[in-house]
């Protein structure tokens, strides 16, 4: 879930369709957005954009305008530019306080600064991308490893690489290696059955994978400051947290 994900859009399902029209002090961080997708600029569109754009994991963030326009179909799709365009501004988007302003209950935010922090949708483009992805990186893992329906998160800290991955239906595996080791090594430890908690709306969230009386916890930040990681690797003994890593790497 690097897309994306990210995962925000689980969070979108909680809010409803817009009772009331959108702020007025709002409109002018909305209304270029429009403009742009109506006239189809892409480099207008690109220069909205906050980067990096976070796409759902394993496709690699857009780091930069230049890229952005590239890779510019993978992202919006005819359909997807259509509703952007044609969308009315009191009636389909709407203000989540400081989470920034949501069209269609989520399908794409934007800050109260007019840039665009997320596109919540994956078109039929990027899901082939993912999925031939998602097949080079099985062939890169150990064998003991190298079975899952789809990717989650690929992390590193300053002493571990760790690896979440779907086994399907939402049970969650976790793999460690040593920083030194690479992932056609067989894992240092693997836990199944993890589990995941979501904190309020903003999409932050933790995977949770018990170990006797350890707890592995790898919290996920979708919603932070600027210098914040994208994450954290906690240990715990009982309820003494014995290590605290912050993400340097996330592919």
């Amino acid at each position: 879930m690097k897309f994306f994900i990210h995962i925000m859009s689980w969070f979108c399902l909680l809010f409803t369709s817009n009772t009331f029209a959108l702020e007025q002090k709002y409109h002018g961080s909305v209304l270029p957005v429009i403009a742009a997708f109506k006239t189809h600029d892409k480099p207008a569109i690109a220069a909205l954009i906050r980067y990096p754009l976070k796409r759902q994991y394993p496709i690699p963030d857009i780091k930069n305008e230049a890229e952005f326009i590239n890779r510019f179909d993978e992202v919006f799709n005819d359909e997807l530019t259509a509703v952007i365009a044609a969308s009315n501004i009191d009636i389909d988007w709407d203000s989540v306080g400081w989470r920034g302003i949501m069209l269609n209950n989520g399908v794409m935010w934007v800050d109260n600064d007019g840039k665009i922090i997320a596109v919540n949708t994956q078109n039929t483009k990027e899901q082939a991308l993912a999925k031939s992805l998602i097949e080079h990186d099985k062939q890169s893992l150990h064998a003991s490893i190298n079975n899952f329906e789809k990717p989650v998160l690929d992390w590193k800290t300053a002493n571990y690489h760790i690896r979440v991955d779907d086994l399907g239906d939402h049970n969650y595996r976790y793999a460690v290696w040593g920083i030194n080791k690479k992932p056609s090594d067989k894992p240092d430890m693997v836990l199944l059955n993890g589990d995941i908690t979501f904190e309020g709306s903003g999409g932050n969230h933790h995977y949770t994978f018990k170990n006797g009386r350890y707890n592995y916890v790898l919290q996920v930040t979708i919603i932070g400051c600027d210098t914040s990681p994208p994450g954290w690797l906690e240990v715990y003994k009982d309820d003494e947290r014995l290590l605290n890593e912050p993400v340097v790497s996330a592919n």
